[in-house]
């Protein structure tokens, strides 16, 4: 691949990171103050005033990353026929660049914009006045800081270690990432290609971030310090050349890696890097997927998913109804019992927008909800973040080198 050609690649998944600022402040300004946004926020909301103004609006216009967005559209309908949504599934970079795209056209279509890509969130659309940031009042106590500011997380995600139980019943095939770098593991090691994903890009830095860890678990595995490679920078780096010289396996959908790792009756699977979420096939579609907890130094890759109010939204009240909705209701506790199925009647009256994300590999950030059945443990699980300045600083860079060693 040329040079001027792999700039493109890395032009375009940085998703335009650092356009021109916002062209009309005073516009903008004015918005703020009249849909009660951002400094106009009242410290005590009036629901009952919020919830009438959106009726009038009538509908909501939402961009998503997630399929499950239509999930969201349909039971919000439920409760709120009187509101029409009209739900996009763009996945995360589509997600973000039509936002600038309008925007920057002097289109103001969307309502809600919910999308990971924290980079680009933080540093390219909220403080271009691309989005502006909502948290619900009642619900400030009950989310921590991190997760509410700068923009509240709708729901903590993870990409995680994935392995087929069924082939491995007494115990998981490996303890240390290292060893998927070994020739036992040549073409058995899979992943959704970061190119043109903004998790799966957002995971590679995380990687590249916590080089540390990765030195460390080298060193406990192979019992002497990790040498790198020529021209490779540190640990973080040194583990994703290995692995593309083990001829790791790229996917181009989630679901297949799903089903590669968790189909039953294999004598060899692979391990794969997979979205949590998917560890929900195993009762859908009887695979034998497992989680790597115990792997050193982590199997857990965790991120937000985020939710944001658009600058300059034509319906802002039924976009501050369209948030709450998603957070879950004021009744909810950590000891309320819930039945399926969760979108309907009762539950869904109490998870609201959280009912279709009630399973394992979606967690709210509120601490006052109960946890779905089999994510018990994930308050103690051991879990890799990345942070937004590191994804800010260096995703280019990582998608560089991703092209740079795929494409030799």
């Amino acid at each position: 691949m040329g040079m001027l050609t792999k700039r493109v690649v890395i032009a375009a998944v940085a998703c335009l990171i650092g356009t021109a600022a916002y062209s009309d402040d005073a516009a903008f300004d004015a918005w703020l103050k009249t849909a009660e946004l951002g400094a106009h926020q009242p410290k005590e909301e009036n629901w009952e005033e919020i919830v009438k103004k959106a009726k009038a609006e009538g509908e909501v216009t939402v961009y998503s990353s997630s399929s499950t967005v239509n999930a969201l559209a349909e039971d919000f309908m439920k409760l709120y026929p009187e509101i029409k949504v009209n739900a996009y599934d763009l996945g995360s970079e589509k997600t973000i660049e039509k936002v600038v795209r309008e925007q920057q056209a002097g289109i103001f279509a969307v309502d809600v914009v919910n999308t990971a890509g924290t980079a680009q969130m933080f540093y390219d659309l909220l403080p271009n006045h691309r989005i502006v940031n909502y948290v619900p009042r009642y619900l400030e106590a009950k989310i921590p800081t991190e997760l509410r500011e700068p923009l509240l997380t709708q729901v903590i995600e993870a990409t995680v270690l994935m392995y087929n139980a069924d082939t491995y019943k007494d115990a998981p095939p490996v303890t240390n990432v290292w060893q998927l770098t070994e020739p036992a593991w040549n073409k058995r090691f899979a992943m959704k290609s970061p190119l043109g994903s903004l998790t799966s890009l957002a995971l590679l830095t995380s990687i590249v971030e916590h080089a540390d860890d990765f030195a460390k678990s080298y060193e406990k595995y192979a019992g002497k310090p990790l040498v790198l490679s020529d021209g490779i920078e540190n640990a973080g780096y040194e583990f994703l050349h290995r692995l593309l010289k083990n001829d790791l396996v790229i996917y181009d959908s989630g679901s297949k890696l799903a089903t590669a790792s968790g189909l039953k009756g294999q004598a060899k699977p692979p391990v794969t890097f997979s979205s949590m979420h998917y560890i929900n096939k195993n009762g859908s579609d009887d695979y034998a997927n497992a989680i790597l907890y115990d792997i050193d130094p982590a199997g857990v890759f965790a991120y937000s998913t985020y939710v944001a109010i658009a600058g300059q939204s034509t319906h802002p009240n039924a976009a501050k109804l369209f948030i709450a909705f998603q957070m879950g209701s004021k009744d909810l506790t950590p000891d309320t019992k819930l039945e399926k199925p969760y979108r309907d009647g009762e539950s869904l009256k109490k998870l609201q927008g959280m009912a279709a994300y009630f399973k394992v590999g979606t967690f709210s950030p509120r601490t006052d909800v109960p946890l779905p059945k089999g994510g018990e443990n994930w308050p103690k699980v051991r879990k890799i973040f990345g942070s937004a300045e590191y994804q800010r600083d260096h995703v280019a860079e990582v998608n560089d080198f991703w092209v740079v060693e795929t494409s030799n």
